[in-house]
């Protein structure tokens, strides 16, 4: 073996002894690394020999040049993709780099949310209190250039790249706004951006309403804070909203839940032998106002923990459809090159024992949503005008059906849609373009939020059973 060889050989030896489970962090269906688990033998240097063989062969006799990154990264991918495991992934710099923003809930940059729609990169949402809005970009506009860069083309992980940077510098935005003749700068210092994941609000009869959406770095600290605030002002009855919730940071789920449920556990984690190796408990006492939990589909692991744990305890109903059913253990661990691997540890199951890997929770109340739900949660990140086509034009569509306004659903601003953009224009006294604008889009999607409120039948469901709990005073 020549010295390139053992060389290598080195390297692989060292990456194959840097899983000391470092990493706490998780992304959107992932959970932190469980104490206990066993240490796996050490690789032979030996067996690591056929595959740098192949590797240096290939890299310098192969009649198609191709790099040494290239194919150890698939040599990386094919013993990911062997494993069948769809929560076990290898995440190159960039991917590993937008996990661990999704994973603090934190970041460097303007606060803008982005998506990219034909050539352009447009702005979904500012997110409020940060830089991007108090320079006051608006939902729709085009970000035409990042400092002297052209985003024609960009795809939005390109554009991200070029938008985030050190807190305290400055960024220049070209953009481009309907009704605007002429394109505008924004010069905007960037600042370090927390994403909210707690949204609570106080509902009628006394009823609070908390919605998270995410378990992040500061989930369980903001969730006190909240539950707190709803407390002082009068809780008789708490709603719980995880619908959509992917998951996130184990520990915050854990915080959340010793937060409102009396003593007892919390969760088990099992290693491939079904072995209990943790156990997740409360240590609290039991709240004097009844508690309901939302969920669906898209309630997925952290977030199913809660549910569950509330379902086997009795201290809370389960109301919505089924839950998303993953119950495996995730661990993040840095690899060099500023890459990442995702694999699966273990699995957890619910204080009575119920694994609902694969099969999810069912709640105690089922109650599904009605279409027009599921419309109105596809808003219109970028404005429209005749001749477009594709998934937004049909949200469109299916948006001034449900408002009134009778149109074909066909995928095309056609004229017909046309015509019905501009008597929706007409009936609200909106300048009449046929054209759907920054204006329209955000009296589509005001309107359409007041529609979703009166239409969702399980957050009406969930407050019914409150109310019922509340005057019959059982929790």
């Amino acid at each position: 073996m020549n010295k390139k060889v053992a060389a290598l050989l080195a390297a692989l030896f060292l990456i194959s002894n840097l899983v000391t489970y470092r990493v706490a962090g998780t992304d959107r269906r992932d959970q932190a690394p469980p104490a206990g688990l066993p240490v796996q033998g050490e690789v032979d240097r030996e067996e690591l020999a056929p595959l740098l063989e192949v590797l240096q062969i290939l890299s310098e006799r192969h009649l198609e040049d191709v790099s040494r990154e290239d194919l150890l990264n698939a040599a990386i991918q094919g013993m990911v993709d062997k494993l069948g495991d769809p929560q076990t992934s290898f995440l190159d710099r960039e991917h590993w780099e937008e996990l661990m923003v999704r994973t603090t809930g934190a970041f460097s940059g303007i606060g803008v949310e982005i998506t990219s729609s034909g050539n352009y990169i447009t702005v979904s949402t500012p997110i409020r209190g940060t830089p991007g809005e108090r320079a006051g970009i608006l939902a729709g506009d085009r970000i035409l250039k990042v400092d002297d860069q052209d985003l024609t083309g960009f795809s939005t992980m390109e554009a991200v790249k070029l938008i985030r940077g050190p807190e305290g510098t400055k960024v220049t935005l070209k953009i481009q706004r309907d009704g605007f003749a002429e394109p505008f700068t924004l010069e905007i210092v960037r600042s370090n951006i927390q994403m909210p994941s707690v949204f609570p609000k106080m509902l009628e009869n006394g009823i609070g309403y908390l919605q998270l959406t995410t378990f992040a770095q500061q989930t369980g600290e903001d969730f006190a804070t909240a539950l707190l605030e709803l407390e002082n002002q009068g809780l008789k009855g708490l709603l719980l909203d995880l619908r959509d919730n992917p998951g996130g940071l184990l520990d915050q789920a854990v915080k959340v839940a010793q937060a409102l449920l009396p003593a007892g556990p919390i969760t088990h984690v099992v290693d491939r032998n079904d072995k209990i190796i943790n156990t997740y408990k409360s240590y609290g006492v039991a709240k004097p106002y009844p508690i309901v939990l939302l969920v669906n589909g898209d309630t997925a692991s952290a977030a199913e923990i809660i549910a569950g744990a509330f379902q086997d305890s009795g201290a809370g109903i389960i109301v919505g459809t089924k839950t998303y059913g993953k119950a495996t253990v995730q661990h993040l661990e840095d690899l060099p090159g500023n890459s990442g691997l995702r694999y699966t540890v273990a699995k957890y199951i619910t204080p009575a024992g119920r694994d609902i890997d694969e099969a999810g929770l069912t709640p105690n109340v089922t109650v599904e949503l009605p279409e027009l739900f599921f419309v109105g949660h596809h808003p219109l990140p970028t404005n429209l005008q005749p001749g477009d086509k594709g998934p937004q034009v049909l949200s469109l569509q299916k948006m001034l059906n449900n408002l009134g306004v009778k149109t074909e659903e066909n995928n095309e601003f056609d004229a017909a849609t046309e015509r019905a953009v501009r008597a929706f224009q007409a009936e609200r006294e909106l300048s009449v373009t046929g054209r759907v604008d920054d204006e329209t889009r955000k009296k589509l999607q005001a309107e359409m939020a007041k529609l979703l409120e009166k239409s969702d039948t399980q957050k009406q469901k969930a407050v019914e059973v409150l109310l019922e709990k509340i005057r019959s005073g059982r929790q």
